[in-house]
């Protein structure tokens, strides 16, 4: 029964599997944010739950994300194509090692948060210090359940499965909900922490059951001197200071935010959470499934083919993030207001958070490409330039947000974002270009002027629509986003954009 429900994909199949999922992830995502919006509010009680995930995110990226994220699979893939019992030894001893050293450091962090969190957050009252020391210890114990859960979701996209993988972000996000909605009366804000903790062992559940189908078996293992294990640890080195980095903009984020008045952090996580939609939904779905099939055409040497594959999934992703980030730039005041406004979440909120996802907006095409060159390096075991691009982009990224913070508030987190990752897009594109040496860039600049033409006239009718209709609110723009969609379909297939032959396929 379970091998029917969870299968292997093809690539195409894996994105479009991996694109709707994310749909669904995205909405529970909107109501987990309306949720927490009409409960708490963008108030400190918001800042502080989003300041609690600082440290547990910190100790899983320090100590498991960069193994998994992009040394584990060509490593595994390797192996699985030649003994499987010694993959198993080197999957088990990463399960077994993250385990172990996540839950060690947890214990440290528990005993002494209540001297690093207001080390950290000097700037902040000291009556949210509190909140935040006890969000945080109840956090810790995602870092070990997200261990095993993307160990267990590495293996999965390794034998082409990504069903589970798709369902776990979905999950996690309905125990956020079901958490604040059962328990916040009781519990208040803490509620959405415990809820975290019951999505997180949701996200780790469904890629159990996934587990059982693929050929593999899990055995308490520690062979950290295996030859592959080694390898994992050498390659997930320079991932981990690049996420690392990664973690040390997101703690300045969060500073500086806090230093700009309550509810200023709530508002950038907000932004960033429908930012990140986009981003997720094409660019991370595109490049998650055809990462294991680059990684196949790197380990045969198929240069040729490795370019093809590239240069298509680059095409597709700008075919759906370039009008997906003009139409949410031009809708980006009604989008708050339709989503978040309500409760406690009011006018002053919607207008705050609004000015962030606006600038927001423009970093999404940028963001999504990262993803996919990033994994362009990786396929090659190349960890390392990556690392030093992602240094640059995020150390540029701190040192404007600082600086622009001061000049015009909250919205200069979202360009900072955005000089950031363009240094780093711009950086990963730069030297790349002998493992692309078959793409066809004549054919790609015509084909994204296509997709310009497109998007420029589906952004033409969002902005006069209004002037042409005397409707309810929520009607117009339900409208607007209908003709903006299928205004640019139709100039799409009249421009005969290949990249539309994607839903067929799939």
């Amino acid at each position: 029964m379970l091998s029917k429900i969870f299968r292997s994909q093809k690539s195409g199949q894996a994105a479009f599997l991996l694109m709707m999922a994310s749909v669904l992830s995205y909405v529970a995502g909107l109501l987990r944010d309306r949720t927490l919006s009409h409960t708490f509010g963008a108030t400190h009680l918001t800042d502080a739950f989003n300041a609690s995930f600082i440290i547990p995110d910190f100790m899983f990226n320090m100590f498991i994300a960069g193994a998994l994220s992009v040394a584990f699979i060509p490593v595994f893939t390797s192996y699985l194509k030649e003994d499987q019992r010694q993959a198993e030894d080197v999957a088990n001893t990463i399960i077994t090692f993250g385990t172990l050293i996540l839950g060690f450091v947890g214990v440290v962090v528990f005993i002494i948060a209540p001297y690093i969190i207001p080390a950290i957050f000097s700037s902040t009252p000291a009556n949210e210090h509190e909140l935040i020391i006890t969000m945080t210890r109840i956090l810790l114990v995602s870092p070990i359940l997200f261990a095993v859960s993307n160990a267990l979701g590495s293996i999965l996209i390794t034998h082409k499965n990504f069903l589970a993988y798709a369902l776990s972000g979905f999950l996690y996000n309905l125990g956020i909900i079901f958490g604040v909605i059962i328990l916040h009366e009781k519990l208040g804000i803490y509620s959405a922490a415990v809820g975290a903790i019951i999505g997180a062992f949701f996200h780790l559940a469904v890629r159990i059951l996934n587990i059982l189908t693929v050929k593999y078996k899990f055995r308490p293992t520690l062979s950290l001197r295996h030859a592959g294990v080694k390898k994992i640890f050498w390659l997930m080195i320079p991932k981990t200071v690049g996420l690392l980095s990664w973690q040390a903009m997101i703690i300045v984020y969060t500073i500086v935010a806090y230093s700009l008045g309550e509810g200023s952090v709530a508002a950038y996580n907000y932004a960033r959470n429908l930012q990140s939609f986009p981003v997720s939904l094409f660019g991370i779905a595109f490049a998650t499934a055809i990462f294991p099939f680059l990684s196949d055409h790197a380990h045969n040497e198929a240069s040729k083919k490795f370019s093809e594959d590239f240069q298509i999934t680059l095409e597709k992703i700008l075919f759906f993030v370039i009008p997906g980030s003009l139409g949410m730039l031009l809708l980006s005041r009604e989008i708050i207001e339709i989503i978040l406004k309500g409760g406690v979440f009011d006018q002053a909120a919607v207008t705050l958070t609004a000015s962030v996802l606006f600038f927001f907006t423009f970093s999404i095409p940028v963001e999504s490409l990262v993803h996919l060159f990033a994994r362009g390096y990786y396929a090659y075991k190349n960890t390392i330039i990556p690392m030093i691009f992602a240094i640059a982009g995020y150390g540029s990224n701190i040192v404007a947000c600082i600086i622009l913070a001061k000049i015009i508030g909250v919205v200069a987190l979202p360009i900072a974002f955005l000089i950031g990752s363009s240094i780093q897009l711009f950086l990963l594109m730069i030297f790349i270009r002998k493992r692309i040496s078959h793409f066809d860039t004549k054919s790609f600049i015509i084909k994204f002027l296509k997709i310009s033409a497109a998007s420029a006239i589906m952004g033409a009718a969002v902005i006069i629509i209004p002037q042409f209709l005397s409707t309810s609110f929520l009607t117009l723009q339900l409208i607007r986003v209908i003709v903006g969609a299928c205004l640019y379909l139709l100039v799409a297939y009249i421009l005969r954009c290949p990249e539309l032959n994607f839903f067929k396929r799939a």
